[in-house]
């Protein structure tokens, strides 16, 4: 009577392994699944840059790409971008006429920007890396040059949620370049400065 009991709960407990691996098959196969794009992929971006000279742009972009294989991933981006009001000084020379201080008004860019990106093994939270390379279009032009660490977290196979984090070159016109900025009438002549940016991404994907 022992040993018929112990071999149907030896028999129970064989059947309740299987299961459990079938379980977590099935989970795996399904977050590898939910990372799994190929094909067109569009997306709605918000974003933050910071220069080290303290200037500021934020906005808002479209991008438009095509995911080619599950690693690799070819786009364009195109949107507005805002540069943040900051104060331009220059000060401490004899002939006040040289010393001044200035607000930097809002400058609108409209971004013309290629991303491309490289996916490790695709998961519910897919990691990747990108590089942004392109210009940004005003009065002036400002060159931008972008990489960094990003992630997709899928909410459904075909849909997720982007956050990037990069680091790169970015251009301002500023009065601290590497030419001192010239008064005419009362107006300053800027110059484009040239420095590291850090930025910051989030945005949806469908």
């Amino acid at each position: 009577m022992a040993f018929g009991q112990t071999s149907k709960e030896e028999r129970v407990q064989k059947i309740l392994e299987k299961n459990q691996q079938k379980e977590l098959y099935r989970a795996e196969l399904e977050d590898a699944m939910l990372g799994f794009r190929q094909g067109a992929e569009y997306s709605l971006r918000t974003f933050g840059t910071v220069g080290v000279m303290g200037a500021k742009k934020h906005g808002f972009h479209y991008l438009a790409g095509y995911r080619f294989t599950k690693h690799w991933y070819v786009g364009g981006i195109v949107g507005v971008d805002l540069t943040t009001p900051f104060t331009i000084t220059r000060e401490g020379y004899m002939d006040d006429a040289l010393n001044y201080s200035i607000e930097r008004k809002d400058k609108v860019y409209v971004p013309v920007i290629a991303d491309v990106r490289f996916y490790f093994k695709p998961r519910r939270v897919s990691t990747y890396l990108f590089t942004n390379l392109g210009a940004e279009f005003s009065s002036s032009t400002a060159a931008i040059v972008l990489f960094g660490l990003g992630w997709d977290v899928h909410t459904v196979k075909d849909q997720c949620v982007n956050i990037g984090l990069g680091v790169g070159m970015g251009s301002w016109e500023t009065a601290e370049g590497t030419h001192m900025a010239t008064l005419d009438g009362g107006n300053v002549a800027y110059d484009k400065y040239d420095g590291f940016v850090f930025n910051f991404k989030l945005g949806y994907s469908f």
